[in-house]
């Protein structure tokens, strides 16, 4: 991998000032999100997209710094030119001029979580909850197809956390969110709510780059094309969705 990434080194000199700065510092700000990208108290970051941008720095003699904050804080940073890099941004969410990563490597997998004592024993179509109340988080980027359906009821949630709990509490029938969206519930609760299998849908979550870090993004496609050619990116999404990568990509979206 060093090979594919080493030959970037050239087209980001403008980091580092003509070579007067060694191991410049790129900025990347990132809402916490087990497992892709998490703060850790022993290192700066953790996960599966930390480690490939870490890498992908490493070998182009950069130093990364991460922000921790909200996505729409994040957003705001940029917008400002105070960070470099957004984990994770579109096109539409990000400032003008800024490149997206192209290759597989996040995405959001959606499940549809009910209760334990919910008439859904499986997942079959979008159509089984017409007519029912959907925990909706706005400011998620859920499928298309998601988006697109009106003939159910959206109660409007703040986040993942408040959802589940609404579940739980039957202000709504279902949660469309990802497998582990059930973690952050008290132990106690964990068995009234379930998954239903197979999945609904899945999001591409691109990394979002500033002008001028287009060199940058091509590493990190680059390690992201050889994590999915190894077999490791398909080991990822089983242990911790348990759905291999093919049916990630090809899932509703």
């Amino acid at each position: 991998m060093k090979k594919l990434v080493a030959a970037t080194l050239g087209a980001l000199g403008v980091l580092a000032a003509g070579g007067a700065a060694a191991n410049p510092v790129i900025s990347v700000c990132a809402e916490p999100w087990a497992p892709f990208i998490d703060s850790d108290a022993n290192q700066p970051a953790v996960g599966l997209a930390a480690d490939v941008i870490s890498r992908v720095a490493a070998a182009n003699k950069l130093r990364v710094k991460y922000i921790f904050k909200a996505a729409g804080a994040c957003m705001r940073l940029a917008r400002q030119g105070q960070v470099d890099m957004l984990a994770f941004a579109g096109a539409g969410d990000s400032p003008a001029g800024w490149v997206q990563t192209r290759q597989p490597l996040v995405y959001w997998v959606l499940g549809a979580w009910v209760t334990a004592d919910s008439q859904h024993q499986t997942f079959s179509s979008l159509e089984a909850f017409s007519g029912q109340r959907v925990g909706w988080v706005s400011a998620y980027d859920y499928p298309v197809a998601l988006k697109r359906k009106q003939d159910w009821q959206r109660i409007d949630v703040i986040d993942t956390a408040r959802g589940m709990r609404m579940l739980l509490g039957g202000r709504v029938d279902v949660v469309f969110d990802d497998g582990l969206a059930g973690s952050n519930l008290p132990p106690a609760m964990r068995d009234k709510v379930r998954l239903l299998k197979p999945l609904v849908g899945s999001v591409n979550q691109p990394i979002s780059l500033r002008p001028g870090l287009t060199a940058l993004r091509d590493g990190i496609d680059a390690e992201a094309a050889l994590l999915r050619k190894n077999g490791q990116l398909d080991d990822f999404y089983q242990h911790y969705f348990g759905n291999t990568l093919p049916q990630v990509l090809n899932s509703l979206h």
